[in-house]
């Protein structure tokens, strides 16, 4: 059961996490654009959806999941 702000036994717990939110976003949100070198898509490997990070050389993309590249 929710309690209101002020209900609150230590008001500041809440005030920190109105701070986590807003700096690392809601985890219930689902990100539209993954951050640059990044691509969301099916693993062929894994058969997870996943995201994929570029390698430093930029030409292969490494499943974060299990680490395949493609």
């Amino acid at each position: 059961m929710a309690l209101a702000r002020e209900e609150l036994s230590d008001p500041l717990l809440y005030q920190r996490y109105l701070r986590a939110l807003r700096q690392y976003k809601d985890p219930q949100e689902e990100q539209l654009e993954p951050s640059p070198g990044h691509v969301i898509r099916f693993c062929h490997n894994c058969g997870q959806r996943a995201m994929f990070r570029l390698d430093p050389e930029g030409i292969w993309y490494e499943c974060l999941h299990c680490k395949h590249l493609d």
